[in-house]
């Protein structure tokens, strides 16, 4: 297949879809947030619109609908491409690697391949991932000493085991559906740092994003997730092993905010644009 041929092939119309969703979700709702902040009383709203905006917005059930919206877009989108496609994505460029479990129908050999091209692959994962924990560390506590006494506290992790489990598979699926369509057109190597500069493209087409990292309280986080999304490219690079680099996520953040503490998910992913798509 050439290039020209891969460009124009369906992986990239979803990719674009997926792309123009979140800037337009991120950017409609960094739009209507002011309606929300402002705490006014329904006798206050101006217009319709307003109403129903902030009606939607402070709903009861509105915290479930909206990390309803974020499954179907970090999960159930890439999966969608991957069985209705029609070869949208190709699952070993996901990094969807089986693991074979010895039975009568499998051949001792193919197996032991398997296992040891994961055993490779799991001495990549801890190299990177302590690799990544350490500089991350000294980074932390350099940040740590530049802050006065009473602000070295701030943002300390509430995010239970659950939601860092969550976030971890959210954003290695996502990332890994962004590397799909340009490893399919230009090869594994530049293929995979285009989708990184896909994923920087979304995350600045953000505004919260932009904004947060001025923010001394979410831009630990910010720069966090950004240091990930370049250690999931290169472990991807090393393995193409999706499981491995959500282990490695959910080890590298853990590990971290144990340590010195970056605001949470929990705190961080509320009904704001700050848990939409685009990071």
């Amino acid at each position: 297949m050439s290039i020209l041929e891969a460009m124009s092939s369906d992986a990239w119309l979803w990719l674009a879809g997926s792309l123009l969703l979140a800037v337009f979700w991120t950017n409609l709702t960094w739009l209507f947030s002011p309606w929300v902040e402002a705490e006014r009383s329904p006798g206050e709203f101006g217009s319709l619109a307003e109403r129903i905006v902030v009606g939607v917005a402070t709903w009861r059930f509105a915290p479930t609908c909206f990390q309803a919206l974020r499954l179907l877009f970090y999960v159930g989108l890439p999966f969608a491409a991957l069985f209705w496609g029609r070869d949208a994505i190709v699952s070993r460029f996901l990094g969807l690697q089986p693991l074979l479990i010895p039975d009568a129908g499998q051949q001792g050999a193919e197996i032991s391949a398997n296992w040891v091209d994961w055993l490779q692959d799991l001495g990549w994962a801890t190299a990177l991932g302590l690799s990544a924990w350490g500089l991350l560390v000294v980074a932390g506590w350099t940040r740590r000493r530049a802050l006065p006494v009473e602000e070295r506290g701030a943002g300390h992790d509430q995010t239970s085991s659950w939601e860092a489990v969550r976030e971890a598979a959210y954003h290695e699926i996502h990332w890994g559906f962004y590397r799909n369509a340009p490893i399919l057109a230009l090869g594994v190597y530049r293929g995979i740092w285009i989708g990184l500069a896909l994923v920087a493209l979304e995350a600045l087409a953000n505004p919260v994003w932009r904004r947060g990292l001025a923010d001394p309280r979410r831009a630990p986080r910010q720069l966090l997730r950004a240091s990930l999304a370049v250690v999931s490219s290169v472990l991807f690079l090393q393995t193409q092993n999706l499981w491995l680099a959500m282990a490695v996520h959910w080890g590298v953040s853990r590990g971290l905010r144990r340590v010195y503490g970056v605001p949470s998910d929990a705190m961080l992913n509320g009904m704001t644009v700050e848990g939409q798509p685009g990071q």
